[in-house]
């Protein structure tokens, strides 16, 4: 079974002890697909606490690894800080571009791989084999700044794009998870998780447009959380 990251979106319910039922109700609809889920794993820090907030019991879903911190798998929206989030993996992006640039300042640059699609269109797997194969790219291994490899697409954007325009998809992809389970009932996935998303992203850069919008107007008492989700297939 694959894991996903779900955001889970709530109305407001003042007792905490509510919330584990209030989830396991919006996500029955699609219990043939989410066989197992928790608040306490794998994303139990995916969110920033607003600093400046009182935080008491029952304002923030926190494992026991985040407590005495500023991070949680979820809560009251009026407690969360998207912006910190966003400025958190926008300095991330900004090193791993500059530290890349750095250490290829003297090799040519690196061809980006829409170049390798258009010469092997027939070939789906060879492109990103002579992607990954160049020089440019195997630098990243020897990043001490990586605490591990970046994803593939993450390697493809950092060869695609120029440093603001990395910046912008690092902010734009701090916040959603992989999958929004609105107020009414629906379930945004991204699509990059279900097919191979083209070289511009599209399908990403449209759910992550929907997810960013949709959870930044989201009323201050109503509820976020984060959930480790077990899927089919």
């Amino acid at each position: 079974m694959s894991t996903r990251h779900t955001l889970v979106c709530l109305p407001p319910l003042d007792d905490p002890k509510d919330w584990a039922a209030a989830v396991g109700e919006a996500i029955e609809p699609y219990g043939d697909d989410i066989y197992t889920w928790t608040a306490f794993e794998r994303y139990d820090t995916h969110f920033i606490i607003q600093p400046n907030m009182q935080l008491l019991t029952g304002d923030a879903v926190q494992s026991p690894r985040a407590y005495g911190t500023l991070r949680c798998s979820g809560g009251r929206r009026a407690f969360l800080d998207f912006d910190a989030m966003r400025e958190w993996r926008a300095g991330q992006a900004a090193d791993l571009f500059d530290a890349w640039k750095r250490a290829t300042r003297d090799m040519a640059p690196a061809v980006p791989l829409s170049d390798f699609r258009a010469l092997h269109p027939q070939a789906p797997y060879l492109p990103q084999v002579k992607f990954r194969a160049q020089p440019q790219i195997q630098v990243l291994e020897e990043l001490d700044m990586l605490r591990s490899r970046p994803k593939d697409a993450e390697v493809v954007a950092l060869v695609a794009l120029d440093r603001d325009s990395f910046i912008a998809r690092a902010q734009q992809r701090a916040v959603p998870g992989d999958l929004l389970l609105t107020l009414d009932g629906t379930l945004h996935t991204n699509p990059a998780f279900v097919n191979a998303d083209d070289d511009a992203e599209t399908g990403s850069t449209r759910y992550l447009e929907l997810a960013n919008t949709y959870l930044d107007e989201l009323p201050p008492d109503h509820l976020v959380v984060g959930l480790d989700c077990r899927l089919a297939g």
